[in-house]
């Protein structure tokens, strides 16, 4: 079991050129496939627990990658209704001349073409980039109105937020104006709660309450805006604090010895005006929820099986049903729990590792149609563990299209071509450099077809992709994010966006069975 405690995520990126196109890979026919049924664990055995393949004669789920052409951490993503895919791409190049120590910048990139290849749309006035340097790159598609929000956090000066809603043609900024640093931030949309809001909605073209979360060192809080991001208004801490006094005060070891942070995973609405935010409390999975637009939290343990991390994620469906997602403390693999009373209860945790991974890192998930759900995350197949410091990591898809059931049936593939792996050796913490947040959405049109994130940090820099040499250690010394030291051959750090050629939808009852025409 590892300990982590960081307070403070601030990314670290590597330097890069500015090339803003890429050319797709084929489709991946020749990944990794498996159809399997989860496991419900009460408690994590001491043996490592697994899941076992099962006869399928169904649509098999089938995956595509493309580069979206500059280096990117951390990389979050958005599809509106035409089909336009939007993604952040950031690289610590913000100083001409790329001196020792540099500053990170995002990029916003667009893909008009169906992921194939990425164009650089970031907000700009008049040709001037409004937004030269961010500590943390984030991207929001409102799924309804389509309208596109892109955060640059300015460390302890708050966050700068701009928005489009003509495709990133044109861009209104404002100033997030929440206290204190930023850190680690969630931006989402969601109606008004039906008790109502202390203020009514005025931007008739996004009549939607507005939610920026944020890691604020020592404790988590939310802002809400009710005028379409122009401005916001604080609302209330999460209930998440750095420091848990009870567990503080024993130096509890099965909690982290107190020390909880305020790191938290990405925030979702349900059409009642709920709000839910996900996070791991001193390794307990928790969400807290607030049914008056982040007036007040109520926190809920979702599982008694510890967590890695502080990092869960959490989707919502139409009807109300929460799927969450974690990764356990003692094996580090992924679990899924469901609560159908809007997070009050939740039910027996669900082991959902496709058949011989071993470790994950990140696992995220949305939702379509109720029970029909998509998860991604870094896995590998390597029984060694920590021990073996060359062991390959595959970027992982799992789909359930009856995730309500008793016994769902969940189809994996991988999207990076077999001998060509996303990161090599450790890929735990903040596994190199990935670092935090990866991302998966279902498309509000084209059956929900599917699109997810991921970072390739083992390529042909340093043979990582085609030598077996030690990779990324995190349990090593302190890196220098900005120049890659000590990161092994798992150095790279290039963006890549993967979507779903064919296969289960998450919208509809015909499967997918063709690539995006776009």
């Amino acid at each position: 079991m590892r300990r982590r405690a960081a307070l403070l995520s601030l990314i670290g990126l590597a330097s890069t050129g500015l090339t803003v196109g890429a050319l797709a890979a084929g489709p991946t026919t020749s990944g990794t496939f498996a159809a399997y049924h989860g496991v419900r664990l009460t408690a994590v055995p001491k043996e490592e627990p697994g899941t076992r393949p099962v006869a399928y004669g169904g649509p098999k789920l089938v995956l595509t990658q493309a580069y979206v052409g500059r280096n990117a951490a951390e990389p979050t993503l958005g599809v509106d209704k035409s089909g336009d895919v939007y993604t952040v791409a950031s690289a610590f190049d913000a100083l001409p001349g790329n001196p020792p120590k540099n500053e990170p910048r995002t990029f916003v990139m667009r893909s008009t073409d169906g992921g194939r290849s990425f164009t650089d749309d970031s907000p700009q006035i008049n040709g001037v980039r409004t937004q030269n340097v961010s500590t943390d790159p984030y991207i929001y598609v409102e799924p309804t109105t389509g309208r596109v929000f892109d955060i640059d956090l300015q460390g302890v000066n708050g966050a700068h937020l701009s928005f489009s809603d003509d495709g990133g043609k044109t861009w209104t900024d404002s100033l997030l104006t929440t206290a204190g640093v930023n850190d680690h931030q969630t931006l989402f949309a969601g109606p008004l709660p039906e008790s109502g809001g202390l203020l009514p909605l005025t931007d008739k073209a996004f009549q939607k309450v507005l939610y920026y979360c944020t890691n604020g060192i020592a404790v988590g809080s939310c802002a809400r805006s009710y005028d379409g991001g122009r401005t916001f208004t604080q609302a209330n801490q999460t209930g998440y604090e750095a420091f848990n006094p009870q567990y503080l005060a024993t130096l509890d070891l099965n909690h982290n010895e107190g020390i909880c942070g305020s790191l938290h995973g990405h925030g979702v609405a349900d059409t009642r005006g709920r709000v839910f935010v996900p996070r791991g409390y001193c390794q307990i999975p928790m969400i807290a929820i607030s049914q008056d637009a982040g007036t007040t939290f109520t926190d809920v343990k979702v599982s008694d099986i510890l967590m890695d991390g502080q990092q869960s994620s959490v989707a919502v469906d139409r009807l109300g049903n929460l799927y969450y997602v974690f990764q356990d403390a003692t094996h580090e693999q992924p679990y899924l729990v469901i609560s159908r009373d809007h997070g009050r209860h939740w039910g027996t945790p669900l082991l959902i590792a496709p058949p011989g991974v071993h470790e994950v890192n990140f696992p995220t998930i949305d939702v379509g149609d109720p029970g029909k759900i998509a998860i991604t995350f870094p896995g590998t197949t390597s029984t060694l563990g920590h021990k073996d410091l060359t062991r390959t990591w595959n970027s992982y898809v799992v789909v359930s299209t009856d995730a309500l059931s008793a016994n769902p049936l969940f189809l994996s593939n991988t999207a990076n071509p077999k001998n060509d792996p996303v990161a090599r050796g450790d890929c735990n913490n903040r596994c190199g450099r990935m670092y935090d947040f990866l991302d998966i959405v279902s498309a509000p049109n084209d059956q929900g077809r599917i699109w997810a994130t991921a970072v390739d940090t083992c390529t042909t820099m340093l043979r990582c992709s085609t030598t077996r040499l030690p990779g990324n250690n995190d349990s090593g010394d302190v890196v220098q994010e900005e120049t890659a030291h000590d990161y092994g051959t798992s150095a790279d750090m290039k963006g890549v966006i993967i979507r779903q050629v064919s296969g289960p939808a998450l919208h509809g009852t015909k499967p997918i069975t063709r690539d995006t025409s776009r």
